[in-house]
């Protein structure tokens, strides 16, 4: 081989060596997921058992610091206190949430498992929000 292809060679590899450090170095850079449990304080006499407090869980994926309002303890609270607190056994917006109930219903008591999803508009970032409302059945009135 001569010293010409020698060289050529050696920078080729070497450029090949620089282009995927990169690559590498920026897959690295990627925010691990997270995951957070809040218990959350609601209106006594609406869940069975009297409870008056639910828990909530709630994975980020892409988590970014400019937008951790979004999962933050204040916020996840007013979601899941406008759901609970109302009552609400249907699909509802909250602190741009999209909540949605999966109901398991019977005779003596309702449950509510409720799935809520926060999509950034600008953003690589999701909130995935889910707790359950075990509440009390409707009395007649």
């Amino acid at each position: 081989m001569t010293i010409t292809k020698r060289v050529a060679s050696v920078a080729l590899i070497g450029a090949m060596g620089v282009a995927a450090v990169p690559a590498a170095a920026n897959a690295a850079q990627a925010p691990a997921a997270q995951n957070h449990t809040y218990n959350i304080k609601v209106n006594k006499g609406i869940l069975t058992n009297g409870q008056d407090v639910v828990k909530a869980t709630v994975k980020v994926t892409n988590p970014q610091k400019n937008v951790r309002d979004f999962w933050s303890r204040s916020t996840v609270q007013q979601v899941v206190r406008e759901g609970i607190n109302n009552k609400y056994q249907k699909p509802y917006m909250s602190e741009g949430f999209r909540c949605t109930p999966t109901l398991d219903g019977s005779m003596n008591a309702s449950t509510a498992k409720f799935t809520c999803k926060l999509q950034g508009a600008d953003v690589p970032t999701t909130v995935l929000l889910t707790f359950t409302a075990p509440y009390l059945p409707p009395t007649a009135g």
